[in-house]
């Protein structure tokens, strides 16, 4: 197959070397049948429920809540608390790549229970919390090295497992569970923070971790393929896939919205403290954001399926820019909830797109280490965003600064997308197609 995309031709074809899940090459199309679709929706549904309280809202979405409590009891300042998160990031970026291959290797079931009930206990964990730095960065650290596929990197690989025209439509509604985990868990966070303590808060999100999410992995993994062979006895080129334009540009768009949209959602809490509104406000707005994911989601999805998705992430890119621009310059009450909006409209996207492009652009039975890799270097630019924004509020006068240069970077992710070459709409009749 070599790189799996000629770059020469105007579309790629997506069905060479015809991977498919071991022991389904005489099944029937999963999506035509009605089994079958009962199935494959009811697994979009539960991994939706699974990824309310996945690593991302556990750690990025809720993560600004807790940063004027553990500010207050600690005396840290808000550049190395958000270094814990960039020890996350760095650790999902490392971990990715390994992950990805247990998902090829293994199949998606058996390394989402570990890693949900891995993730629970170390979210728990938190409550136990001492005055020591390191103590939080090595709790951040674990949870992506030990909880990192309970995430969308895994449910990704149920949803390729599962669908092919709706492809786009089926991860919308799936990682439309990661906006509700925005919408929910920073006021839920808040509340239990209020009513009892930040530690009560911690202990009360690991349970609730282990309580919905580990539900939602058993009913989204059922009966789904494990690992993927092809047809053909090539092996994978992974080393050419890797070096292709597509990848390179897409790889670099991703890098650059991350830096972003994490970037200001992780500081999007404080900032909007420091514009007066209360912590329950200013939590209630983010969780607008997280409001704006569910909707934009499904929408996302279906438009994917329709539209070149270069394009669409173009877009997006330009959007998040702007929420960056509005931010900076902005004024007024009104300034804090447009942004949520459209940060919302904007955040969470690019795990859409690394999904679709790897799987419309390569070999499915190299899906899980290509967006390992993919979503390990999407991660390192969100690792990058946090902790840029707080020195730049520590050490340049405040956030405008910061955020005229993630501006910018939105620009520059729109350019490296709308460069990307184009690829071929999936084929009619194959449930799973390479």
């Amino acid at each position: 197959m070599g790189s799996g995309l000629d770059e020469t031709a105007p579309s790629t074809s997506i069905l060479a070397g015809h991977a498919l899940p071991t022991g389904l090459d005489a099944e029937p199309d999963a999506e035509g049948s009605a089994a079958g679709f009962d199935r494959d929706w009811l697994a979009v549904g539960a991994s939706a429920v699974g990824l309310i309280l996945s690593t991302g809202p556990l750690a990025v979405y809720s993560f600004g809540v807790f940063v004027r409590p553990l500010t207050a009891e600690f005396g840290w300042t808000r550049t190395s608390l958000f270094a814990a998160l960039s020890f996350f990031q760095f650790g999902m970026a490392f971990s990715s790549p390994l992950w990805g291959v247990l998902l090829d290797r293994f199949g998606p079931r058996r390394v989402l229970l570990f890693s949900t009930v891995a993730l629970s206990l170390l979210v728990a964990s938190l409550g136990l919390l001492t005055p020591h730095l390191w103590h939080l960065y090595l709790v951040f650290l674990g949870i992506p090295l030990l909880g990192g596929a309970a995430s969308p990197l895994g449910y990704s690989a149920i949803m390729v497992r599962r669908f092919d025209q709706k492809l786009g439509f089926a991860l919308g509604l799936a990682l439309m569970g990661v906006g509700l985990g925005g919408a929910i868990l920073p006021p839920l966070a808040q509340f239990l923070l209020s009513e009892f303590s930040w530690r009560t808060a911690y202990v009360a999100l690991g349970v609730l971790t282990l309580v919905v999410s580990l539900p939602g992995v058993l009913v989204a993994s059922r009966k789904v393929p494990g690992p993927v062979r092809r047809r053909t006895g090539a092996p994978l080129q992974i080393g050419a896939m890797l070096r292709t334009r597509a990848y390179i540009l897409m790889s670099v768009a991703f890098v650059l919205l991350g830096v972003v949209t994490v970037g200001v959602l992780a500081n999007f809490v404080p900032m909007m403290v420091d514009h007066g509104f209360t912590p329950a406000a200013a939590a209630s707005i983010a969780g607008l954001s997280g409001l704006a994911v569910v909707v934009a989601r499904g929408g996302l999805g279906w438009v994917l399926d329709r539209v070149h998705a270069p394009y669409v992430l173009a877009v997006v890119s330009v959007i998040a820019g702007g929420v960056a621009l509005l931010l900076a310059y902005g004024d007024g009450p009104a300034v804090g909830y447009i942004a949520a909006v459209l940060l919302g409209s904007a955040i969470g996207a690019e795990v859409d797109f690394v999904s679709y492009l790897v799987r419309r652009y390569f070999d499915q039975a190299a899906f899980g280490r290509l967006y390992g890799i993919a979503f390990g270097l999407y991660i390192l630019g969100t690792a990058l965003g946090p902790i840029t924004l707080g020195y730049s509020f520590d050490h340049l006068g405040g956030y405008r600064p910061g955020l005229l240069l993630f501006a910018v970077l939105g620009l520059a992710s729109a350019a490296a997308a709308l460069a990307m070459p184009r690829y071929a709409a999936p084929a009619r009749g194959h449930a799973v197609p390479a």
